[in-house]
């Protein structure tokens, strides 16, 4: 954790690029959208379906990283609504066979 700026801004990782820094000074978030923002700063582009997934393997390092399947794609859904993440335009196809949106950093 010693990366984060602090628990409810975003921060970004000490081997991301200079401008996901700038971005991370430059917003306010709360800890929930924090939580995907981080895993957003770390992959750059995720369908929600990979967002989940990321989300329970950080869990077992990270049990502050706890967010319910629909909690995660609220929040995701949140930092597409202030704009710190878009719809790529990309789409892929879910485990059950269904169109997904790729959504990624602004």
């Amino acid at each position: 954790m010693s990366d984060q700026l602090d628990l409810f801004g975003a921060h970004a990782r000490t081997t991301d690029p200079q401008t996901s820094h700038q971005a991370a000074r430059s917003v306010n978030v709360t800890r929930g959208q924090q939580i995907v923002l981080n895993e957003f700063l770390m992959y750059h582009h995720m369908t929600d379906e990979q967002l989940i997934e990321v989300l329970k393997i950080r869990q077992g390092s990270c049990p502050d990283a706890r967010l319910s399947d629909s909690g995660a794609r609220s929040r995701r859904a949140e930092l597409v609504a202030i704009g710190i993440l878009k719809d790529t335009g990309r789409r892929t196809t879910t485990a059950a066979n269904r169109k997904t949106t790729i959504w990624g950093l602004l």
